[in-house]
């Protein structure tokens, strides 16, 4: 019980987390808004890897908790995945801010319904409502049943999000890199939920 009650170091706090998610972003920004122009193909490079890793980590999470229970990293991972969205559609949202101010809008209309953008901008319209709902406030308003379910789109979302990467400039080898560890892992997770004994209840909050 007193396991429970200790606070965890400060270098392993929620607001330390936060700030390693945010300290890219803001590096960044900080180093555009002084050089007074914008990089436009670093900015997109950078903000869209950034999105792909951190999605990685929020998906592998419950998989290495199901393989490896005993072990810290994943049960850290597990209660901080939430963090790892979040900042995974932070970035993506950047990255879409910057591809809007930077293409014309004519340019816009005329290649949304290319493969590799049309997969982009439907993972990020799946992530809205995800991002939206990611607090435990909504988790108690809709029960976790329909939160779940909300939730779950996520892994549509992914996919897509790693094809839009793939396809965007023929980047298939990092994109996967990022995909094919999440691929394997939650094989492995539904593997075990199907066809062998169910895996341990995990906390998602």
């Amino acid at each position: 019980m007193l396991g429970n009650t200790m606070k965890l170091p400060w270098w392993r706090g929620k607001y330390v987390l936060w700030l390693f998610l945010m300290l890219p972003g803001l590096l960044l920004s900080i180093g555009t808004l002084s050089s007074g122009k914008m990089n436009y193909k670093a900015m997109m490079h950078v903000t869209g890897e950034l999105s792909g890793r951190f999605l990685l980590f929020s998906l592998i999470a419950t998989p290495l908790i199901i393989i490896f229970p005993r072990y810290k990293f994943p049960k850290w991972l597990v209660r901080n995945k939430r963090y790892f969205g979040v900042a995974a559609f932070a970035y993506a949202l950047y990255h879409t801010i910057i591809y809007l101010i930077e293409v014309p809008v004519n340019q816009v209309t005329k290649e949304f319904f290319d493969f590799s953008l049309i997969t982009g901008w439907i993972a990020f319209i799946i992530w809205i409502p995800m991002v939206i709902t990611s607090t435990d406030a909504w988790v108690k308003t809709l029960k976790r049943k329909a939160w779940k379910k909300i939730h779950n789109w996520g892994y549509l979302a992914a996919l897509l999000a790693y094809l839009h990467w793939a396809f965007i400039h023929n980047h298939f080898i990092p994109a996967l890199v990022h995909c094919v560890p999440v691929l394997l892992l939650q094989g492995y997770r539904w593997k075990k939920v199907f066809f062998g004994r169910k895996p341990q209840k995990v906390n998602n909050n």
